[in-house]
């Protein structure tokens, strides 16, 4: 008898922002120019007309790891790298409403990231979302922390048991359950389709930030790199102090699964 595939959704959160990569990245000398050219084609291979750089934002995202959840669940690292082949051209969407609402943003490429201390591997994208007056908000609440908390939607074939190898729909182990030295838990494995990453309100997940440093150092070589000298004009010096603030932050959390 053929089983139905599961569509789930997983959590993940923000790691960081870059508002004006394109820009930065072109001041920072002819290679920079050469990957801020090479990041707006990639952007610009969504659009049906040429996008200019201060149109858009782009925020990178950890959507999904090969770490065990509350749920007693984790993706196998082969599994991860067919996710990271899939998630560019999904939508960003918000709290998985695929009726109700239409898309924030698209997720224009994506790449693995190792974190071996924790020997943690995870599908880290760019999503960039456009200025417009209906994502003002929505953007100044990714910026400013609020809207912390991602959650892949994805659907896979076979929950494999971590104890007897077999569907765990056809075995008798229950995940979280103790058997002999281990614990129960199953491995998601064929993944058919990755959905839509999506920003969600999920609680109780022990967030911290975890800036990288140095931003002084950085923003300053910006700004050398643009040519400025003394004092920097009011909105431009508004700029560099708030990148300085939230530019570039990590939000780790712990590993849960989305409650929607």
């Amino acid at each position: 008898m053929d089983l139905e595939p599961f569509v789930f959704s997983r959590d993940g959160y923000v790691v960081g922002m870059r508002a004006s990569e394109v820009a930065s990245t072109a001041a920072a000398g002819d290679a920079g120019a050469a990957d801020g050219d090479a990041l707006l084609a990639q952007i610009n291979s969504f659009a049906l007309r040429p996008l200019a750089t201060d149109e858009f934002v782009v925020f990178t995202m950890d959507l999904c790891h090969n770490q065990m959840d509350r749920h007693f669940s984790r993706f196998p690292d082969e599994e991860l790298e067919k996710i990271n082949r899939m998630v560019p051209g999904r939508p960003l969407m918000e709290r998985h409403d695929l009726r109700g609402t239409l898309p924030r943003g698209t997720f224009f490429r994506s790449a693995l990231h190792s974190d071996d201390a924790r020997g943690r591997l995870s599908v880290r994208p760019d999503v960039y979302v456009l200025r417009t007056p209906d994502n003002e908000s929505f953007i100044l609440n990714i910026e400013g922390g609020v809207y912390r908390e991602t959650s892949i939607g994805f659907s896979f074939r076979t929950p494999e048991c971590g104890i007897c190898g077999k569907d765990l729909r056809t075995c008798d182990h229950v995940p979280g359950r103790t058997y002999g030295d281990a614990v129960c838990h199953y491995v998601m494995r064929d993944v058919l389709e990755v959905i839509e990453g999506s920003v969600v309100p999920t609680g109780s997940q022990g967030t911290v930030f975890v800036p990288r440093s140095p931003n002084a150092q950085s923003l300053s070589a910006r700004a050398a790199g643009a040519g400025r000298s003394g004092p920097l004009p009011l909105d431009a010096a508004l700029e560099v102090g708030r990148q300085a603030f939230h530019w570039p932050v990590e939000l780790w959390s712990k590993t849960v699964w989305a409650d929607e």
